[in-house]
């Protein structure tokens, strides 16, 4: 029962000045509206009907009631108004943390999807790499992060919206730009430009490799950067190759500036991850969010 029904039903009661019409207005029953009145009068330690032979009239301090009551339920229904209003029409700050390669090619469709049901909301976008994303997260600096590896802490919920794949990128006149797909063990001879240590590429890439029986160890590092704008300048430079996520060099190999080439491994097939801390699993504009990332499409981001 509505915990504000005993008002309701009082200020029927006074207004039809009989218990029985005001039963038939409220659908209830006669005693269900005596007992609602008996449980005001209880409350308030005062008689707030007198009863007469044609019907029921206030009493002083009825009278009183009666206008408070007015007041209370107005304000109950004017709550309800707001809080519904801030539900569907939810206003605040949503900060978010997503890696580079998820800021670059996904937020600003996710972002303008999310902009046409929250309008009044405000993003604020902060980048860096799956480690950096993962702290904020942790200490809730951040409401949500978009990362590219798992992160082992168990209090994060994660779950993944789309699927990625690293491939190796080279130069199109690259002795390789012709295959159909690379083995890791065949990059061991090239110079090898990478994300730095922190990144979620860089933590698939090491995966792979750990699965082949290799590491970094074997391979001839020249460069480390954080940026993948970086990376893909020197590769088209020819400074060497890099493995990074097809998303990153989509718009490079349609314009046939770079070639993308998969890695004969299962391990470089990986999901975009949105996280959230397990404290904010009912945040409206958090779930608002994370159910854009549920709807988009591979198309549209190709």
């Amino acid at each position: 029962m509505n915990p504000f029904e005993p008002w309701r039903t009082f200020i029927t009661v006074a207004d039809a000045a009989s218990v029985s019409r005001a039963a038939t207005k409220l659908r209830v029953s006669q005693p269900a509206v005596s007992q609602q009145l008996k449980q005001l009068e209880t409350l308030y330690r005062t008689t707030l009907f007198v009863r007469r032979h044609r019907g029921i009239s206030l009493t002083a301090a009825g009278l009183i009631l009666y206008d408070e009551a007015v007041q209370i339920l107005n304000h109950v229904e004017h709550s309800f108004e707001q809080v519904n209003d801030a539900a569907v029409h939810a206003t605040g700050v949503l900060t978010i943390g997503a890696s580079m390669t998820i800021a670059e090619y996904v937020v600003p469709l996710a972002l303008a999807r999310f902009r046409a049901i929250r309008p009044k909301v405000k993003v604020k976008l902060i980048t860096g790499n799956t480690d950096e994303i993962s702290h904020g997260i942790a200490n809730n600096n951040l409401l949500l992060g978009l990362v590219e590896a798992p992160l082992y802490d168990t209090r994060l919920t994660q779950e993944p919206f789309l699927t990625d794949e690293l491939g190796l990128v080279i130069p199109t006149w690259h002795s390789l730009h012709n295959r159909s797909t690379v083995s890791l063990s065949e990059l061991q001879t090239d110079r090898l430009l990478i994300r730095e240590s922190g990144s979620g590429t860089r933590s698939v890439f090491e995966e792979a490799l750990r699965l082949e029986g290799l590491t970094l160890r074997d391979f001839t590092i020249y460069l480390e950067a954080n940026n993948p704008q970086a990376l893909k300048a020197l590769v088209e430079e020819g400074y060497g190759i890099s493995i990074m996520s097809k998303w990153v060099v989509q718009q490079e190999v349609t314009m046939k500036r770079l070639a993308f080439i998969p890695i004969e491994s299962k391990a470089t097939k990986r999901n975009f991850l949105a996280v959230w801390h397990k404290s904010h699993s009912e945040d409206p504009l958090l779930n608002s969010f994370v159910e854009v990332l549920r709807q988009l499409d591979h198309a549209e981001l190709s």
